[in-house]
C-alpha cells in the first residue's frame, strides 16, 4: 500500500513526532511536507516545499495531486500573536489549503490537530476554544470523504521541541507534575503523533472526532 501523504507544520512539537511515524512507515511511499523552512531531514520520500503565503496554494496545485491523506499540524501559541493572527493561522491556513487540495486531491483523508474543548457553536469566550471550533467546522464543510479531528487535552512534550512563550515555561512543570498523577487528563506528544499516524493511515473510520481516550486505545489494539 504505497500512500502519498502531506503534512503541515512538521517542526512544531506534535508535528515533527507526526513526520517520524510517518518516515518509519512501511505504507507511506512519499512524504510531501508544507513549511516556512524545512526540516532538516534527508530522505528519498521527503519532498519539501518550502512556502511563504500560506492563504494562497495555488502555485503548488501540480504538486499536490493525489494525496491520500493530509495530516494538518500546523498551529501557533495565541500568546504568540493578536487574535486576529491566530484566528488566520488556526482557521484561514487550513481553509486556503483545503480549497486546492478540494481541486487535487478530492478523495484524500484529513487529519486535523485540534484541542479539547473547541467549540463548534463558536459561542466560547475562550479563543482557542473558538477559533478551533471554527477550524473543525471548516474542515467538516470540505468534501473529503473522511474527516478525522484530533482533540487532545494536556500535551506533554517528550522531546527536544517544547511549547515556547513565558506562560508556558511556567506552566509546562506544572502540568508534568498533574500528568504523573492524572495521565487522563492528556497525551504525550509522541502518543499523539503516533495515534494521529495509525487511525489516519489506516483509514477504516467514518469522519469522526477522537479524544484523548479513544487515541490511548487506539495505541494498545490492533488496528
Amino acid at each position: 500500500m504505497n500512500k502519498t501523504v502531506l503534512i503541515t507544520g512538521a517542526t512544531g512539537m506534535v508535528g515533527s513526532h507526526v513526520l517520524e511515524e510517518l518516515m518509519q512507515d512501511t505504507k507511506v511511499a512519499k512524504i510531501i511536507s508544507i513549511g516556512r523552512r524545512k526540516t532538516g531531514i534527508k530522505s528519498d520520500r521527503l519532498q519539501e516545499i518550502v512556502h511563504k503565503d500560506f492563504l494562497d496554494f495555488s502555485s503548488l496545485k501540480d504538486q499536490l495531486k493525489n494525496i491520500d491523506t493530509c495530516f494538518y499540524c500546523l498551529g501557533v501559541y495565541q500568546n504568540q500573536v493578536s487574535k486576529e493572527k491566530f484566528y488566520e493561522i488556526t482557521c484561514d491556513y487550513q481553509k486556503a489549503l483545503t480549497n486546492i487540495l478540494e481541486q487535487t486531491s478530492s478523495n484524500l483523508t484529513f487529519c486535523l490537530f485540534s484541542a479539547v474543548g473547541a467549540d463548534t457553536e463558536e459561542k466560547s469566550r475562550m479563543l482557542v476554544s473558538k477559533a478551533k471550533g471554527r477550524a473543525e467546522n471548516l474542515l467538516n464543510s470540505t468534501a473529503f470523504p473522511k474527516k478525522y479531528i484530533f482533540r487532545p487535552g494536556y500535551i506533554h512534550p517528550t522531546g527536544t521541541r517544547k511549547p515556547t512563550g513565558l506562560m508556558y515555561r511556567i506552566t509546562t512543570p506544572l502540568g508534568a507534575v498533574l500528568f504523573k498523577f492524572f495521565p487522563s487528563m492528556g497525551i504525550t506528544d509522541k502518543d499523539l503523533a503516533a495515534a494521529m499516524v495509525k487511525i489516519g493511515l489506516k483509514n477504516q473510520f467514518d469522519s469522526r472526532v477522537f479524544s484523548n481516550s479513544e487515541m490511548k486505545n487506539h495505541l494498545n489494539i490492533n488496528l
